[in-house]
């Protein structure tokens, strides 16, 4: 909880996610949103995304940190074809949102920074 401390800047910045989506969670829940929870998410293949925002039991939304790479991870793409749900990749450059097609649905690549202002 104290992301201050981690040393490797890209530790920091995926905990300095984890943050702001827990707070966001508990909030929502607390204000009687639905009942929300924060997960990781990874398959056999050794694929994973950072998180996975639940609501009520559901996967509402996936997000991936990453501290430079404006381009989708490819787990990013894989887990959003397989659950349906919008999917976000933060990062810690640039400015303005960035949408990349993958199939039927989009990826959101945006700074983690304007992206979190949004939150709750």
């Amino acid at each position: 909880m104290d992301y201050a401390r981690i040393q490797n800047d890209e530790a920091k910045f995926e905990n300095m996610i984890a943050c702001e989506l827990w707070r966001a969670a508990t909030l929502w829940t607390d204000l009687g949103f639905g009942d929300f929870s924060l997960h990781f998410i990874k398959d056999k293949e050794k694929r994973e995304v950072d998180f996975l925002v639940v609501k009520d039991g559901k996967p509402l939304v996936l997000v991936e940190a990453k501290l430079s790479d404006t381009q989708p991870a490819r787990s990013l793409a894989v887990f959003q074809d397989i659950l349906q749900i919008p999917a976000v990749q933060l990062n810690n450059e640039g400015e303005g949102y960035r949408v990349i097609q993958n199939g039927s649905k989009n990826i959101l690549i945006a700074p983690a920074w304007q992206w979190l202002a949004g939150l709750p």
